[in-house]
């Protein structure tokens, strides 16, 4: 091989390697990224849980409404 040949093959065996270093700093993106949406997926998961749970207290609480009171609702509004 001539040195022309050889230089050409270390430059492009050294583009491969800086495509190698970017591909490998975007999947470590991608995978903190993923992290932080699993983290941020869990607390509104939780924050779901906790209204649902809520509001189920405070229909238990406030019961169904009856006729009686519907209809009195619908005359002051």
């Amino acid at each position: 091989m001539t040195s022309g040949g050889l230089q050409a093959t270390e430059r492009e065996i050294e583009r491969w390697r800086q495509r190698e270093r970017r591909l490998l700093d975007a999947l470590q993106s991608v995978d903190d990224e993923r992290h932080r949406l699993d983290d941020e997926l869990l607390k509104v998961e939780q924050q779901v849980a906790y209204y649902d749970s809520l509001t189920r207290e405070m229909k238990r609480e406030l019961g169904r409404p009856g006729l009686s009171s519907l209809l009195s609702s619908l005359r002051r509004a």
